[in-house]
């Protein structure tokens, strides 16, 4: 029996619904449903006011992870947050879900979303990846680590190797803090399987990247294991560019 057999079963047992509406999928569809899906590719048309490309080419970074040995950052789309409580928008769905929720259809969407941009943008040449690790409470209390499962998805769906190469030790939940407040919280250590890194590339991995706090400084810890280069991924970004961005955009 084939892999896809058993997809096909297992999608018929749970029928999976759409993380946004909430309604029922077809086979053919993962994460959002087709009217979600279109507003999710509208959220994806924002520009760059650095490079004026879209994001999803774009690999500009901000002025802290530039700061920390990361000048080039992939991702797909700006988070927008809502000011209506009850509102849902598609793209911060994923976001919101993939933290909560270890759903496989999701963790899928999420990887091949990121895989293409990381194919238009570098050069796989000398790459490993890794992820910016999940505070181990929420570890505890969700499960899983999101950004772990999505690094391991996009490592194997590319061929490349996955090493888990930090813990966190942050003390506090970097959604509620801002700032300052966010570059000293964000505190990571290496793991006692010492990586040597020497001549290699570390593609690393997040759902969303808001100030950089928690990549800039897992990007430094990484070259200081002799990594020759940090490059990050992420779905969603919530700073905005050093200029003030393109109205509408």
């Amino acid at each position: 029996m084939t892999k896809d057999f058993f997809r096909k079963i297992l999608f018929y047992l749970t029928v999976p619904k759409c993380i946004c509406c909430g309604k029922k999928l077809n086979i053919e569809e993962k994460a959002l449903c087709k009217t979600c899906f279109s507003e999710y590719e509208e959220s994806k048309n924002t520009t760059c006011s650095l490079c004026f490309s879209r994001l999803s080419s774009c690999q500009c970074s901000n002025k802290y992870l530039k700061s920390h040995m990361m000048p080039k950052l992939l991702k797909i789309f700006r988070y927008k947050p809502s000011s209506d409580p009850n509102e849902r928008i598609p793209a911060n769905q994923l976001i919101y879900v993939i933290k909560r929720v270890k759903r496989r259809d999701l963790i899928d969407f999420i990887s091949d979303e990121i895989i293409i941009t990381i194919r238009n943008s570098i050069d796989l040449k000398d790459f490993v990846l890794s992820n910016v690790p999940r505070k181990k409470s929420r570890v505890l209390k969700y499960g899983f680590d999101h950004s772990e499962e999505i690094a391991k998805a996009i490592s194997k769906k590319l061929g490349l190797k996955y090493i888990k190469l930090l813990k966190s030790k942050s003390k506090r939940a970097q959604k509620k803090l801002h700032g300052d407040e966010r570059i000293k919280n964000a505190e990571f250590d290496i793991l006692k399987r010492k990586q040597n890194l020497k001549g290699k590339r570390v593609l690393l991995i997040d759902d969303i990247v808001t100030t950089g706090a928690s990549m800039g400084a897992s990007a430094m810890i990484i070259r200081a294991l002799g990594a020759k280069e940090v490059v990050g991924a992420c779905l969603a970004i919530t700073y905005r560019d050093e200029y003030k961005p393109i109205i509408g955009f």
